[in-house]
């Protein structure tokens, strides 16, 4: 029986935190990875998981931004808690600078964070999946209180613009912030840790993933125009760059998910999928 559930974060967490991904499983198929957009906190009490080149994942990390898709082999059972920030939620909780997490998988133990490391701990000896939840809520409460940063809500802001006009460029996004051009990609990489070149390429990926979630019929040319492609053979390019496959490769093997674009607004509303 393989359990999934998602739970979505208390009020005041629910601008930093989209959800709370369970994951109970015996399932041993490879996992496929992919740049989403945002950063994960992860706890992983079950059997390794092990990166195509036989390196082992941490068993408590924080992963950043993806760039490219990856695979990870499973070897024994998956019993996972994933804290997934919105593009920004985890700044106030991070003692180093969101640029060495790019394309990387920081195992916690690594992290000069005591109270990080003991929320680890007070985990990893708890089986209560509703205590482990209050347990990361009281961890990141206590981190976001106080926080203030203007140029914060700059980035914010050019990220909820980005999502609206999937065809802005980065041009644009620094004038809406008011910003330079070269000061805006700075202060951009500096809170989320990646180009907003390259970012802009991943919201208009997991807009197309959205998109064809819902609507997986729809004609690869209307797709490419919908989500500010240039034509069908830059949508088919940037969609093998980002999972591995073509649009029609990757819809023969797999259900397209996303939820960058998805409401999650939701608050304190638990689904759970089953199954056996």
């Amino acid at each position: 029986m393989n359990k999934t559930t998602i739970i979505y974060p208390s009020a005041p967490l629910s601008s930093y935190v989209k959800y709370y991904w369970i994951v109970k499983t015996k399932d041993t198929n490879n996992i496929q990875t992919i740049p989403s957009g945002c950063i994960h906190l992860v706890f992983h009490k079950g059997g390794d998981l092990c990166f195509s080149n036989g390196k082992k994942q941490p068993k408590f990390f924080i992963r950043g931004q993806l760039s490219s898709p990856g695979v990870l082999l499973p070897s024994g059972n998956i019993d996972m808690i994933a804290v997934v920030f919105h593009p920004l939620g985890i700044i106030p909780c991070l003692t180093f600078p969101i640029n060495e997490l790019y394309n990387q998988y920081i195992d916690i133990d690594d992290i000069e964070d005591t109270k990080l490391k003991e929320l680890k701990e007070m985990i990893l000896h708890e089986e209560n999946v509703c205590s482990c939840i209050k347990f990361i809520e009281n961890f990141l409460l206590e981190k976001i209180n106080g926080f203030a940063d203007y140029n914060y809500t700059r980035i914010f802001n050019s990220i909820q613009l980005a999502k609206k006009h999937i065809q802005i460029g980065v041009s644009d996004l620094a004038d809406n912030a008011c910003l330079g051009y070269r000061h805006f990609k700075r202060e951009f990489s500096r809170y989320l840790g990646m180009d907003p070149k390259e970012y802009l390429r991943v919201i208009r990926f997991q807009k197309a993933l959205y998109i064809l979630q819902n609507n997986p019929r729809l004609d690869m040319a209307d797709l490419a125009y919908s989500c500010g492609f240039y034509d069908n053979s830059h949508l088919v390019k940037e969609f093998r760059w980002m999972t591995g496959y073509t649009p029609s490769e990757y819809l023969s093997s797999r259900n397209p998910h996303s939820t960058f674009f998805s409401d999650d607004c939701r608050i304190n509303y638990i689904k759970t999928r089953w199954n056996k």
